[in-house]
């Protein structure tokens, strides 16, 4: 087997990352653009030892849950939507079998911990397109927005994509000069209704900074909790419109009033953090994101709210210890490290928050080894159309879950 080569597979299980897995010669070809079940014509795109990854080129036997494709940039080549070639209940299944065999194989969970029923549920009823309120567009040679094909530099020049409202794309200029550098636009639209878009240029150590406003004034003006946040377009916020709301719903049910003292660790500008000190909890945020805590500190002042702008791995061990902690990593999750220290800071409730099945699944089986047993389990579907979904579990001391 060669890149470049034409294979006819039928296949069959999904995998995380949009594909869905064959097998050819009694290899594993995880193939993109394919339905469980499905016999395509697909092209090899990277072969390594133990398995190859191809792309679709044909449906010979399509899936009856199968649709025209409902994204015009993916259909094009780019790599923003990977499951709009579904019905989007039937997307959200495949989510659901992806985050079991996590849970099982990585978790190492008899069956869903916490009474899960193993559902990735939709943010908002209905709302399969339109849902993103801001993005990062790639720029092509020659200046033009547009998206980066799958696992590839190349820029699709396309704005034509399911995510993405009227409102955040409508009179975006055709061409951005952006000469020299690594550069992205990034877009928002905020809760005032306000478009703001600017020129963003990374560094090698990562990380954005605005280097030219193109709409709006570049400070995105987001409401959460009672609270005003104004959020550089550049830094973390919540893709989906009704994200943070629904998150804040959960955590505000899991975590019980009195808890006195609060961690909100990778906690952003202390969104989640401050539906707690709405309640009177004295909570300490760490982030290493200076606009986060900047805009943070701004908005959350003369609440009971500390912000510590350090990583979580240097500073949780010297922090008071807490009643309760809300989790939220980024896609490599916490690690033994990080799970360690809040284990043996006794909390008696946790909330993880997790945007990779794996790495969830990975951190849920450490804090069992750590005496945490899983309480109550949600899946969301935070990335409509996408192979992304986002998991929330409240866990507790004590017999651990099956």
């Amino acid at each position: 087997m060669i890149a470049g080569e034409a294979l006819d597979v039928t296949v069959g299980a999904p995998a995380h990352g949009g594909f869905v897995i064959g097998r050819v010669d009694g290899r594993v070809v995880f193939v993109s653009g394919a339905l469980p079940g499905e016999t395509v014509r697909a092209t090899v795109t990277e072969v390594k030892s133990s398995f190859a990854r191809a792309v679709t080129v044909d449906v010979l036997d399509p899936s009856p849950q199968r649709v025209p494709q409902a994204c015009a940039a993916a259909a094009a080549g780019a790599g923003c939507c990977d499951l709009t070639h579904a019905e989007p209940a039937y997307a959200r299944r495949l989510k659901s079998d992806v985050l079991a065999d996590a849970l099982r194989r990585i978790g190492r969970f008899a069956e869903p911990p916490g009474g899960f029923d193993g559902t990735v549920a939709e943010v908002t009823d209905g709302l399969v397109a339109g849902w993103r309120h801001r993005t990062r567009l790639a720029l092509s040679d020659d200046g033009r927005l547009g998206w980066h094909a799958a696992r590839s530099a190349t820029v699709i020049p396309s704005l034509d994509c399911r995510q993405l409202p009227a409102a955040l794309i409508a009179g975006l200029p055709a061409r951005v000069d952006a000469s020299g550098g690594l550069h992205e636009v990034v877009v928002a639209l905020d809760d005032a209704g306000t478009r703001h878009a600017v020129l963003a240029v990374g560094s090698k150590q990562g990380g954005w900074a605005a280097e030219q406003v193109l709409d709006g004034s570049g400070i995105a003006r987001q409401h959460a909790g009672g609270h005003d946040y104004e959020m550089p377009v550049t830094a973390f916020w919540q893709a989906h419109r009704d994200a943070v709301a629904r998150y804040s719903e959960l955590i505000a049910r899991w975590v019980p009033d009195g808890s006195g003292h609060a961690w909100d660790l990778y906690g952003g500008a202390g969104v989640f953090g401050a539906v707690l000190a709405e309640r009177g909890t004295r909570v300490d945020v760490v982030e290493t994101a200076a606009d986060a805590v900047r805009a943070g500190r701004k908005a959350l002042r003369g609440t009971p709210v500390t912000f510590h702008r350090r990583p979580v791995d240097k500073v949780v061990a010297s922090l008071q210890r807490p009643d309760a902690v809300i989790l939220d990593p980024p896609r490599a999750g916490a690690g033994a490290k990080v799970i360690r220290a809040i284990a043996d800071a006794t909390p008696a409730t946790i909330v993880h928050i997790g945007c990779d099945p794996a790495s969830f699944a990975r951190d849920l089986q450490l804090l069992r080894e750590h005496g945490y047993g899983v309480r109550e389990m949600v899946a969301l579907d935070a990335f409509p159309g996408t192979h992304h979904f986002e998991c929330l579990a409240l866990l507790e001391p004590g017999e651990a879950s099956p």
